[in-house]
């Protein structure tokens, strides 16, 4: 769908916070206020006392315990052979990705997430679907972000949202061509995220037949010891606004998995040219997945962004 084919209208917000939806709906909104910003992006700004509350909520049981917000069968897709997708690999994470958790009004759950260059030096980048649940619902509650996070172990703490913002386009359509959104995160004793952890760099317009290495954090129905992966590989054409790369492993919990290209693995940080969503939200298999196309637009919700966090 994308660049403005459709008029664009933004949920309203209620004095008790939830956003005023169809029937449908089952994400929600939390106690902050939700607006329309940089003509684009709808935003919704978390209170303290919420970002107190997320912070004691997410004890190590709880997250745990947490499902991934996507489900993905194993099978490779048609015509794809199990053969020809390259393998990934379970590993200890880098610091500038982590597990995303959340709850959205059907329970408590998890998706990937990853530290973007800012000026606020606050941002994360993961699927629009991870923190706003499209068309008739709202925002995510209870956000919180842990680096690296691995078998329960939080070596950078636990981070919790001040702000999620996205394409004010997914916000009234589900528009899976911008299934892409920003969360800035409240600085942590006293410092800010990007200057605890590092940072990767966004990347726009940059074609397809690139290299890039991925990394996420599945949920395997066989295996649950929460092992990051990554995977190298190369990045396809799916259609005008969407790209795909294919690699095995990548099940439900991967979503807002960021795809990195000129990887350094030296200081473990690249730029970001993806994130694991968009066409299938992201993949209906295991081993094929999508990502909206980084254009403009990607650019423009950054912005809108980082000027609300500074």
């Amino acid at each position: 769908m994308r660049k403005g084919r459709i008029r664009w209208t933004v949920a309203a917000v209620t004095s008790a916070g939830a956003v005023a939806a169809g029937a449908g709906a089952v994400w929600l909104a939390g106690d902050g206020k939700s607006r329309a910003v940089a003509g684009s992006a709808a935003s919704m700004s978390v209170s303290a006392a919420d970002s107190d509350a997320a912070a004691r909520y997410w004890t190590a049981r709880r997250m745990a315990a947490a499902t991934p917000v996507d489900q993905r069968a194993q099978a490779a897709p048609r015509g794809l052979t199990a053969q020809a997708v390259p393998p990934s690999t379970a590993f200890g994470g880098v610091p500038t990705i982590g597990a995303l958790f959340f709850s959205n009004g059907r329970g408590d759950h998890y998706c990937t997430a990853s530290v973007v260059q800012s000026a606020s030096q606050r941002l994360l980048l993961t699927a629009a679907h991870c923190i706003h649940g499209g068309k008739n619902a709202g925002y995510a509650t209870k956000v919180a972000f842990v680096p690296k996070y691995d078998r329960g172990k939080r070596p950078y703490g636990t981070w919790t949202a001040g702000l999620l913002l996205v394409d004010r386009r997914w916000a009234a359509g589900s528009d899976a061509d911008l299934d892409f959104g920003f969360i800035a995160l409240n600085p942590l004793k006293g410092r800010k995220i990007q200057s605890v952890v590092g940072y990767n760099r966004l990347a726009v317009g940059q074609g397809v037949g690139r290299t890039v290495n991925v990394s996420g954090y599945p949920k395997i129905a066989y295996d649950s010891r929460d092992h990051p992966i990554y995977c190298r590989t190369k990045t396809a054409r799916q259609s005008r606004y969407q790209i795909r790369m294919d690699c095995a492993g990548f099940y439900g919990g991967t979503s807002g998995s960021p795809w990195l290209l000129n990887y350094d693995g030296r200081t473990r940080t690249g730029s970001v040219n993806g994130v694991i969503g968009g066409y299938q939200g992201g993949g209906s298999t295991a081993s094929r997945s999508y990502s909206p196309y980084f254009d403009g637009d990607v650019t423009k919700l950054r912005a809108a962004a980082d000027d609300r966090a500074r």
